[in-house]
C-alpha cells in the first residue's frame, strides 16, 4: 500500500509505512460504513502500552441522504486512488 506520489517520502521507513497503512485502512473502513448509512466513531480502547493495535470503530445505523452516501463513496474512491488500492475487503462484504 505504499503510495506512488508525494507521500512516498513519509512512508520510506518500514515502521512509518506500517502506521500509515493502519490509519488509511481504518479511515476507509469508517468511510465505507458511513457510505452505507452508519454514523461512526473511531477511538482508542486499550492504552498503547498494552497493544499497538487498539483502534475501535463503532457504527450505529442512521438515516443518510443519498448525497451524503455518495460523498462518502467519493472519499473512499479518492483514498483508494491516492494509495493505489484496488479494492477493500469491507466493500465486498456490503
Amino acid at each position: 500500500m505504499a503510495p506512488q506520489n508525494e507521500l512516498k517520502n513519509i512512508t520510506k521507513h518500514g515502521i512509518l509505512l506500517e502506521r500509515q497503512a493502519e490509519i488509511v485502512t481504518d479511515t476507509i473502513r469508517s468511510l465505507i460504513l458511513e457510505a452505507h448509512g452508519y454514523k461512526t466513531k473511531v477511538f482508542e480502547f486499550i492504552a498503547t502500552e498494552h497493544t499497538p493495535k487498539n483502534v475501535l470503530i463503532v457504527g450505529t445505523k442512521s438515516e443518510k441522504t443519498e448525497a451524503a452516501k455518495k460523498e462518502n463513496f467519493d472519499k473512499v474512491a479518492g483514498l483508494k486512488y491516492l494509495f493505489n488500492i484496488k479494492t477493500h475487503y469491507l466493500e465486498k462484504l456490503f
